[in-house]
């Protein structure tokens, strides 16, 4: 499966680029050969092993399983261990890498514990297998099967492959609430993977958020572009497995080329896919209390069938629906069960959805503000959603404001606009979502209270001189806007004793 992105020709050096969108339930790759004055065109990974080959879909789940801390398989293939007791399943370990300010604030109930901190519970990991190692084994598999990818769709594809490997530019999409730190764990989890080499990894690895890789996404498949015009300004929210992230752009130009700025500091909550996933588990566990078909195994079962059909189909025009999870044999009339089919009222189905809508419609609220938006672009793999797509223009439109979706599907959007946005560079300005500065060392005042409040922490230093620690010097404002070409310079110095002969 392959697009070319408009008219765009590529001029640049001969280079192969891959982004991958490591998501929490669901992962997905993308990859372009660019060649001078040649059209560029983005290739989504769609042959996975273990995936029937009629299926050809180009999202796998985000699944490994391991036995004595060793990765046996990843992706479809993992699946079948699924029953296998002696295999550990690791699935949602994305969660575990989310910043506690997306872990803590705004999460309701059934999620809040009493001191109002998440109680969401995340699959832990096997004994003595770490977060590192996860992504680690995860992206050395993404790598493996996009290289037999490549050279399988590209002519001379082995050649190319071998000849351009070392130089790869390497694109991972990430959720808008991260930071340096969990790009931090990607990087060396990335380099320990023979992704990029260390001393490369600054050329050559790159990070994108999710939100911002499917605006490009959104951008070269909405057949509309009525939304977009210069000075306008619209909200994009992404709503995936785990994070719905929202951010407000200001589009600055249409020609020669399609710019944007953010227009203020993102939202980024936990609220995505998986939690409406576990609510459907604790209505199915309350509703099939005592039936035989109430123990976790079959419960599971039904949070599989509930996740891969019922909940994306859902859209509140049926006054019935049902959980399609095993076969004739499977009945339990008292309990409703027939023929392996839970039946749900729309209300129960409705229930399930509840707390993630009003978490991510307060958040928009939260965004928008006194902003005067016309236009919110709903995407992401929960953003296909029919039932959220119709809460949100209830919400939204009676404030003037339309939601977008793209007529394609967005199964694969941050992979794919991931590569756009490198291919396009079409975001010129940014908003800085952390304040990073560095601790300095200031002369002693002691007519300064604040330096006589701390005269404790006063020493001498190598030049004879007073000094006194905690002073912060801040290099990037949180909401500083950044353009491309953003520096900022400050003098530092640091004393130092001679040696003497």
């Amino acid at each position: 499966m392959s697009g070319s992105i408009g008219d765009t020709k590529y001029v640049g050096p001969e280079k192969i680029v891959v982004a991958m969108d490591v998501g929490t339930t669901m992962t997905a790759v993308s990859f372009s050969y660019l060649y001078p004055n040649d059209y560029a065109r983005v290739r989504m990974v769609n042959k996975w092993p273990g995936q029937p080959d009629s299926v050809g879909s180009s999202k796998i789940p985000t699944i490994l399983v391991y036995h004595q801390r060793q990765c046996k398989a990843c992706g479809p293939e993992a699946l079948a261990y699924a029953d296998n007791s002696q295999y550990n399943m690791v699935k949602w370990f994305k969660l575990h890498l989310h910043p506690p300010s997306m872990k803590i604030s705004d999460t309701p109930p059934p999620y809040e514990s009493a001191s109002g901190t998440s109680s969401f519970e995340i699959p832990p990991f096997p004994e003595l297998v770490s977060i590192h190692q996860v992504y680690s084994d995860f992206l050395r598999y993404l790598m493996e099967n996009t290289q037999n990818s490549f050279e399988q769709s590209i002519p001379n594809g082995p050649a190319v492959w071998r000849r351009l490997r070392s130089n790869m530019v390497l694109i991972l999409a990430t959720p808008n609430g991260w930071d340096l730190n969990q790009q931090a764990v990607l990087r060396k989890a990335a380099i320990d993977a023979g992704l990029v080499k260390e001393d490369a990894a600054h050329d050559l690895l790159d990070f994108i958020t999710e939100g911002e890789a499917s605006v490009h996404y959104v951008l070269s498949y909405s057949q509309s572009k009525s939304w977009l015009e210069v000075g306008s300004t619209f909200a994009v929210v992404d709503a995936g497995g785990s994070t719905v992230d929202s951010t407000l752009y200001k589009c600055t130009s249409t020609t020669p080329r399609i710019t944007l700025e953010e227009f203020c500091p993102s939202e980024c909550i936990q609220a995505g896919g998986v939690f409406i996933d576990r609510a459907a588990e604790k209505l199915f566990k309350s509703k099939l209390s005592g039936s035989k078909f109430g123990d976790d195994d079959c419960i599971a079962e039904m949070v599989g069938a509930f996740e891969s059909r019922t909940k994306r189909l859902y859209d509140g025009s049926l006054g019935n629906y049902v959980v399609d999870f095993g076969g004739t044999r499977d009945n339990d009339r008292p309990y409703g069960i027939i023929r392996g089919k839970l039946p749900l009222t729309s209300q129960e189905v409705s229930s399930a959805f509840e707390d993630v809508v009003q978490r991510i419609g307060n958040s928009c609220s939260r965004l928008l503000g006194a902003h005067k938006v016309k236009y919110l672009l709903l995407v992401g793999g929960l953003g296909e959603s029919q039932h959220l797509q119709k809460r949100m223009r209830e919400r939204f439109e009676f404030e003037g404001i339309s939601i977008v979706t793209a007529e394609e599907p967005l199964k694969k959007a941050a992979a794919e606009g991931a590569l756009i946005w490198y291919i396009k560079h079409t975001v010129t300005a940014r908003i800085a979502r952390k304040t990073i500065g560095v601790e300095i060392h200031q002369a002693y005042n002691p007519s300064d209270h604040q330096h006589a409040l701390r005269r404790g922490l006063a020493w001498i230093d190598h030049d004879g001189s007073w000094r006194i620690t905690g002073e912060y010097t801040p290099l990037l404002i949180k909401g500083t806007r950044m353009e491309s070409d953003y520096t900022k310079v400050a003098p530092f110095y640091r004393l130092h004793t001679s040696l003497q002969d």
